[in-house]
């Protein structure tokens, strides 16, 4: 598509003067953001702005590049989009960072060097793994995975903006309630990652269809405000804590409530003190169980080592002040880092008393790793499990060379896998799956569509050429693009049959995701021209 410029009247008082650098703006009908937009609802509305079909084809006029993800909450190439967007809108990338994406909310409660690997990888090309690096991948709890608006807002937005937009406020990952109205947020059928990972779609779309936006109101629990209105502050005020700061906090929390006796925390009167505050019975409805939620509170209250979501931190910090978020809030942000004077006061004068029972413990190792051999010696006795435990923290290295050096070595047999049998039942599986799922609306059947069916799909995609059968089904069976189009095409047909509505060729093609401007092969053509003909003789 080509470039749109927007010609200017040249007067007297805007001709440039010879020598000077004339800014061009390349993007000109591109959208200045709200208040807490998303970035990608920016795009999404100057998608409806500019008329685009192709959704590849905005992100590389906006990118440069047709491999950018339209990822609603954490999106990358922020900078090559910020280069190509200027003069048309003011805000550098680090600010469309900080005030349009979730990027304040996830990594509220992350070091500094956590943030700034985040950070690079928001600004730059390459993949955006911050689902491990910030520990989202791992967490139990049940997450948003689905658009969804509060009405009251989107009225709001009508009356003083006069279009709708998606506010991040809408995405905290483990709250269903408007942090502004306390009202339960309206879920759309379209997920925040599916499979059409390049697609950009408006809110406007989906208030189209409804001519009422505001539908019956759910009022949220005194519980899930709260928590709602801890996501809310969270994205609008920015701090790094360390991991020595974040256990002291916790710690002198448990001293001035009388939990803990010296050095030692009571893990299962805070445990019973959080869940009184709280309520079990909504702790239950967020995901927590016996054994996950005492781990957390043992993991928060004990050393910090990883990371926690924010909702973990916000349940176990405010029992503490009686929900109050601003001294909660205040009282982490004051907390000093522990001073490192007193633990190496400490660590002088016990030296002498660890390196005696140190060499002690590992003359007794050395004599059961001799008679047994290291796994039976670790699991044999309790002792020696504490002769383990004990080495393996003070000196790490000495206890892997002595291992290794009385190994026992085992024969293992060299044909432990009969791989004809496992061909037979890989096939037999697959067709399994190839004759049950009746589903039309399933992803490309591709070679990974039906690796993925198996539980052991890494075993089987490692060891294709041992297995003769399960290569020639993957080589028969797998569905081209063109079938995948042709598919797509018929379910786009189905769909206008049930409203029983006529369609031409081109709203078939742009109902089933079809760019009209690349080649389309002769197959989907036929396809496409069947749909057009079917629907004219069965819709009267």
């Amino acid at each position: 598509m080509t470039k749109l410029f927007v010609p200017i009247m040249m007067t007297k008082t805007n001709v440039p003067k010879l020598g000077t650098r004339v800014q061009m703006v390349t993007l000109p009908f591109f959208p200045s953001p709200y208040p807490n937009e998303l970035f990608y609802s920016v795009l999404a509305r100057y998608k409806v702005r500019c008329g685009y079909i192709s959704d590849r084809h905005l992100l590389h006029e906006v990118f440069n590049r047709y491999t950018t993800l339209a990822s609603p909450e954490m999106p990358n190439c922020i900078s090559l989009a910020v280069d190509n967007i200027r003069p048309t809108i003011a805000s550098t990338a680090k600010e469309i960072i900080r005030d349009h994406t979730l990027y304040p909310l996830y990594t509220s409660f992350s070091p500094s060097n956590i943030k700034q690997k985040v950070e690079a990888e928001m600004l730059g090309h390459n993949s955006n793994t911050y689902m491990v690096t910030l520990g989202i991948a791992r967490c139990f709890l049940p997450q948003n995975t689905w658009f969804r608006y509060c009405p009251l807002c989107v009225e709001e937005q009508l009356v003083k903006y006069g279009e709708p937009y998606w506010d991040r406020r809408w995405f905290n990952l483990f709250t269903q309630y408007c942090p502004i109205h306390g009202v339960a947020f309206v879920p759309t059928p379209r997920a925040t990652h599916n499979s059409s990972r390049h697609e950009l779609r408006p809110l406007l779309e989906d208030l189209v269809n409804k001519s009422k936006i505001q539908t019956a109101l759910v009022q949220a629990t005194w519980q899930d405000n709260l928590v709602s209105k801890v996501a809310k502050h969270l994205l609008s005020h920015q701090n790094t804590f360390s991991y020595s700061q974040l256990t002291n906090f916790y710690r002198s929390r448990a001293a001035y409530a009388d939990f803990s006796r010296g050095q030692k925390i009571k893990q299962e009167e805070v445990a019973y003190y959080v869940k009184s505050f709280w309520s079990w019975h909504w702790l239950t409805k967020q995901g927590f169980f016996d054994d996950y939620f005492n781990n957390m509170i043992c993991t928060l209250f004990r050393k910090h080592r990883k990371q926690h979501q924010y909702i973990m931190h916000a349940i176990a910090g405010l029992p503490f002040f009686n929900g109050d978020i601003q001294k909660w809030w205040s009282t982490l942000v004051k907390t000093p880092s522990p001073s490192h004077q007193s633990n190496q006061k400490h660590h002088s004068t016990d030296t002498r008393k660890t390196s005696t029972s140190l060499e002690t413990s590992k003359q007794a190792w050395l004599k059961l790793v001799k008679s047994l051999g290291p796994k039976e010696a670790r699991y044999a006795t309790k002792s020696g499990r504490k002769l383990y435990i004990k080495i393996y923290r003070a000196d790490k290295k000495w206890l892997l060379d002595v291992n290794k050096q009385y190994r026992v070595k085992r024969a293992t047999p060299k044909n432990r896998v009969s791989w004809r049998k496992r061909d037979f039942e890989t096939v037999k599986a697959m067709f399994h799956h190839l004759y049950q799922s009746h589903d039309m609306t399933t992803p490309r059947r591709s070679k990974r569509w039906f690796l993925s069916q198996l539980h052991n799909s890494a075993t089987i995609e490692n060891n294709l050429y041992r297995l003769p059968k399960t290569t020639a089904f993957l080589t028969r069976y797998t569905e081209s693009y063109q079938d995948y189009q042709s598919r797509r095409l018929v379910i786009t047909a189905i769909e206008f049959a049930k409203i029983k509505k006529r369609a031409k060729k081109w709203q078939l093609y742009r109902n089933a995701r079809i760019n009209t401007q690349r080649s389309i092969s002769s197959q989907v053509r036929r396809t496409c021209d069947w749909c057009v003909d079917w629907l004219e003789q069965n819709i009267k």
